[in-house]
């Protein structure tokens, strides 16, 4: 692929017209990030770039930082190089005065005229219509709506932002905060290949903004072409990111609207990582694609960090429910509640039997449910379930290439059918104040069913089951402690109630492969 590093000197930035934006306005310097996607100048690209020097086209003649930036960044061949801080530059414009900006540049075709100042006349905008597109929608709780756009193609380059209503400073503080998150997620996303970082972008000041929402549609310079896709939103009723692209799709939802089950940071912390090893096992036993699985577990991760703590109210009810006593917070995963799902792309790769379809898919989550007529008649029920639904080939012998055609003798493979469940369900009771249920019951069932062919004749077909399930008693186990009759003095029986919810804590865990 021909380089355009030879623009790199020769493109400048519009050289006179008053700028839009005051000078305090201007982000700090932002690391630059190695090249990743590159992207293909067009002929007249080629032709513009062959004499050292080329014409660039701008919708606007202002000089500015961002403009700066434009110009520098058109040099770069790879997406993340022309994206390359301009979301943090654009969002750091709020430390300013400026909440309105547009500017567009493109490569003019050979033998265009330039003007004095070595700009061309603006060609049509080009906003919203790049190959690559990023955009950035926050809602100010007094409702001004703050849009940012990022667009790239092969000879252009266009940034916009737009906010609807004026600005206070503690809004404009709060959008500024933002500004190393957006270049982040921007980062990961037009990387090869790419990664979902949203967990900056999940801690915006909900006390100043309403809501989050990112957009991303970067073209895969692959062979087949394709484009990576994001969706992520973050209000106060809830976070979810949904992603797809070549490699298949992906979905995450978090329930914050009601965190009345949610647990301490530790707490929070060990379901998060149990969960993270249940979808790397599920992964391994479905031959998942690991790009798709690397972001699913990272959309995953984020959406279910910094989701905050319950303060200790008893008594008082939180979002409708009654709040949660600590025996019942540690026999509750301590995560918010959640759905997930990841489906890859299918695949007919034996031509011969093209029912034969190589595929993964995946869900997770999380359901709980607070009732009763009052904190001491209340009821406590928390589900966790998986599933897993995968099938693949694999060569007969192992080793070797698996290369299936039309002739019988590359028809010596096996084919595999995985069919995964697992599930964890507590319940609890109260009445009078006294617990008086709680129940633990875990199951999980595997089946892997494996067709063996040789010279395309089935020769075996077998199918492997597995299943495991308990059921227990927690009240047994609870009650010496809610009662007190230990014979310990208070510190023991601290001690000791801490190391037994602890214990209860990892066995209330989801665990499909136990």
């Amino acid at each position: 692929m021909t380089a355009i590093s030879s623009l790199s000197s020769p493109i400048t930035a519009p050289a006179r017209s008053p700028s839009p934006v005051s000078p305090r306005s201007e982000a700090p310097p932002v690391q630059r990030t190695p090249p990743s996607t590159i992207v293909k100048l067009s002929p007249e690209g080629l032709s513009a770039s062959a004499s050292g020097r080329a014409v660039l086209r701008w919708e606007s003649a202002a000089q500015d930082g961002l403009s700066a930036l434009m110009a520098s960044n058109m040099a770069s061949r790879s997406v993340a190089g022309r994206f390359d801080g301009l979301g943090a530059a654009l969002l750091g414009q709020f430390r300013g005065d400026a909440a309105n900006v547009s500017q567009s540049v493109q490569l003019a075709p050979a033998g265009a005229p330039s003007s004095p100042y070595g700009i061309a006349a603006a060609m049509p905008a080009m906003h919203g219509f790049g190959e690559d597109r990023m955009s950035l929608t926050i809602v100010t709780k007094t409702g001004v709506e703050v849009t940012l756009g990022l667009d790239n193609q092969e000879d252009g380059l266009a940034l916009r932002m737009n906010a609807s209503g004026e600005l206070s400073e503690a809004e404009r503080g709060a959008l500024a905060g933002l500004a190393a998150a957006f270049q982040e997620a921007i980062d990961g996303m037009t990387q090869e290949p790419p990664s979902v970082r949203l967990e900056g972008l999940t801690q915006f000041n909900s006390a100043v903004l309403a809501s989050v929402d990112l957009r991303a549609a970067i073209k895969q310079r692959t062979d087949p072409e394709g484009t990576q896709s994001l969706h992520f939103k973050a209000d106060h009723a809830g976070r979810t990111v949904s992603l797809d692209g070549p490699s298949g799709s992906a979905s995450v939802r978090v329930d914050t609207g009601n965190l009345s089950n949610l647990g301490s940071a530790d707490q929070q912390a060990r379901a998060l990582a149990n969960h993270l090893k249940q979808i790397d096992q599920a992964a391994g036993r479905g031959r998942a694609d690991a790009g798709l699985m690397s972001m699913f577990k990272e959309a995953f991760s984020a959406l279910n960090s910094n989701v905050g703590a319950v303060q200790a109210r008893p008594g008082v009810a939180v979002a409708g429910k009654w709040e949660l006593a600590a025996e019942d917070h540690a026999v509750l995963s301590g995560l918010a509640d959640f759905s997930a799902s990841v489906s890859q792309a299918s695949g007919a790769i034996n031509p011969m039997r093209p029912t034969e379809m190589d595929s993964f898919a995946y869900d997770l989550s999380q359901s709980t449910s607070i009732g009763g007529r009052s904190q001491g008649e209340r009821t406590v029920s928390q589900q966790q379930k998986s599933e897993l639904n995968a099938s693949f080939h694999t060569p007969s012998v192992p080793g070797t290439t698996l290369r299936l055609g039309y002739d019988r003798e590359s028809q010596n493979y096996d084919y595999h059918q995985i069919k995964d469940a697992a599930s964890s369900d507590v319940d609890l009771a109260y009445s009078d104040g006294h617990l008086v249920k709680a129940t633990l019951n875990q199951s999980a069932t595997q089946s892997a069913r494996v067709m063996s062919y040789i010279m395309g004749d089935l020769v075996s077909d077998t199918v492997t089951p597995g299943q495991q399930s308990l059921q227990r008693d927690l009240l047994a186990v609870l009650a010496p402690y809610l009662s007190g009759q230990t014979g310990l003095n208070e510190q023991q029986k601290d001690d000791q109630r801490q190391q037994l919810w602890s214990s209860l804590g990892e066995q209330v865990l989801l665990k499909g492969y136990p």
